[in-house]
């Protein structure tokens, strides 16, 4: 009997355990911005990188979080409810603080290095977009979008950079350039078989000691200012891989500002 008692209490205290890693729900939307289509959507495209690349993502949205920096809030938030995957727990939370307009983007693991500067700017400015324009799904669905795209070139051994970044601005000014190019030569070519130049004095046309100038006088006509643009501070502050302790003691890096 007391031996059957000890096997329930270890079965019951091994499915607690458990309960974290199955039963945790990864969207945790406090302030109500998502309905249960969108929910479920995001949720099944979480389970999908997270089972592909064993990494967690986190959306948390709150109406207020009192005096707490956003930093703080988002880091404990990961930290104690058992987010992250592997040794090293790695994950990204995503937290939206709607009465402040806040935003912050808390990695952890080896998120803290897939998330370089390049990487933050493109996560940022995806999401803050939509935040702005009330589009909290979307939002949401970039972020996801994002995460799987940085972690695609981490699994190849590469990082989110400059060419990743601006691959298609890049492609429009290399034939944007060629045109030019093209257009300089065809021009070259054009000039060279012209035989008859135009005059571009008046010398030859003059009579000799026919034209005089009696009263010779200076004319301002025009002034060249040159302007520097002044520094002015965006509002968003982190990414490039750097990293903090959180009040458990982990490391986490990411940023964000307000939206």
């Amino acid at each position: 009997m007391i031996k059957n008692v000890l096997k329930y209490y270890l079965f019951i205290s091994i499915m607690l355990l458990a309960v974290p890693a199955f039963a945790q729900t990864r969207i945790v939307d406090n302030a109500g911005l998502l309905n249960a289509g969108e929910k479920s959507a995001l949720t099944s495209l979480i389970d999908s990188i997270s089972i592909k690349y064993d990494f967690d993502l986190v959306i948390v949205t709150e109406k207020s979080i009192g005096t707490v920096m956003p930093v703080d809030y988002a880091d404990d938030f990961f930290d104690y409810n058992g987010y992250g995957l592997g040794q090293d727990r790695d994950g990204c939370l995503f937290l939206q603080v709607t009465g402040d307009r806040d935003y912050w983007f808390s990695t952890s693991g080896r998120g803290i290095n897939v998330l370089n500067r390049a990487a933050f700017n493109k996560l940022e400015a995806d999401a803050v977009k939509h935040l702005r324009e009330g589009n909290a799904y979307q939002a949401y669905n970039s972020f996801l979008v994002n995460w799987e795209k940085f972690l695609a070139l981490d699994v190849k051994g590469r990082r989110y950079n400059f060419i990743e970044q601006w691959n298609i601005v890049i492609m429009i000014i290399a034939w944007a350039v060629a045109f030019g190019i093209g257009f300089i030569v065809v021009l070259v070519w054009k000039k060279g078989m012209n035989t008859v130049f135009a005059q571009t004095q008046a010398g030859a046309y003059v009579v000799p000691g026919s034209l005089t100038f009696n009263i010779k006088k200076d004319t301002f006509l025009y002034s060249t200012v040159s302007r520097t643009a002044r520094e002015t501070d965006t509002g968003s502050s982190g990414g490039g891989g750097r990293s903090h302790t959180s009040s458990s003691g982990r490391s986490h890096g990411g940023g964000g500002g307000k939206y």
